[in-house]
């Protein structure tokens, strides 16, 4: 009678073990398909916060690359700086070997820059008397030239010179950038990580109520002899599968968001662009979130089969 039954309400073992578990697994994630909805939707959205963390961390990292190596300092002449005052630095520059690639900005040139960096605000500046922008030279310097004592007394001495009101490094923006980039990398692990045990806690509760709904089935087993990897196996690949499903999603809903904000920004008009869309992430990183989605569904399902 009972092997009468089990023929009735448990399909036929196939001859592969894997096959068998797989497919069991795909059965009962669809007899219950609102509670693994709630458990593949958990896994998705701490995977997607996971991914957003990663792929501004990404960008940012891009950004500071695309600057690496070009070593630039900037220096802002006062607003009542004459010509000749200028002339005399352009002269300075270009004698010095090390500082002989330079670019003048004038007031004019500085004001349309802001205006296609930063277009939202634009409108602001326009309704000054006039411009706020002083005139500017950009330096490229030598990387070597930066650590030697030599720099330090040109910097001294350009800081000195008539009319010069500030020097700016751009590797301290880039040193500020990589801390910051640190920084979202470490905030996203920590809330990825909470969430993606809150996910796994999920599917361990959605596979309790699986294993409670075939509990009959399960007992049948036993009785025929069934050993207990046989019973449990389609329970872990269910909780894999779960897993595997809401990385998949999440990875799916994360270029879903990319596109859709990199069709937004204008990339000539947003300083933002290339802050945050430059570049998606790449295979090796999108991997890693759905190997991280099949690691917390197997942890989710080892809880509850390790407890029967």
């Amino acid at each position: 009678m009972a092997r009468e039954f089990n023929r009735l309400n448990e399909p036929d073992v196939p001859s592969s073990t894997a096959t068998y578990f797989f497919r069991e697994a795909l059965r009962r994630i669809w007899t219950s398909k609102r509670s693994s909805f709630v458990a593949i939707s958990m896994i998705a959205i701490s995977l997607l916060i996971v991914g957003i963390f990663m792929l501004v961390a990404e960008n940012l990292e891009y950004t500071v690359e695309q600057w690496q190596g070009r070593s630039r300092v900037n220096v802002y002449f006062a607003s009542d700086a004459t010509a000749a005052q200028i002339a005399e630095l352009r002269r300075h520059l270009g004698s010095r070997r090390e500082l002989a690639r330079h670019q003048f900005v004038p007031p004019d040139e500085a004001l349309r820059r802001f205006q296609k960096y930063f277009a939202s605000v634009s409108d602001l500046v326009t309704q000054l008397d006039e411009n706020p922008f002083p005139p500017s030279f950009e330096i490229e310097v030598r990387p070597e030239f930066i650590q030697s004592p030599a720099f330090n007394r040109e910097m001294a001495a350009i800081r000195a010179a008539p009319g010069v009101e500030h020097v700016q490094f751009d590797w301290d923006w880039l040193a500020r950038m990589r801390r910051l980039v640190q920084l979202i990398n470490l905030a996203g692990l920590v809330a990825g990580g909470i969430l993606a045990i809150a996910a796994a806690f999920t599917i361990a509760n959605v596979i309790r109520l699986t294993m409670m709904l075939y509990r009959e089935e399960i007992d049948i087993m036993r009785l025929v002899g069934a050993t207990e990897r046989l019973i449990r196996g389609p329970f872990l690949v269910e909780g894999i599968l779960q897993g595997t499903i809401g990385g998949l999603l999440a990875v799916g809903l994360l270029y879903a968001s990319f596109l859709a904000v990199r069709n937004t920004l204008d990339p000539s008009q947003s300083l933002l662009f290339g802050f945050l869309v430059g570049t998606f992430l790449p295979w090796q990183k999108l991997a890693l979130l759905v190997a991280g989605g099949t690691l917390a569904g197997w942890f989710g399902s080892w809880l509850s089969v390790r407890e029967r």
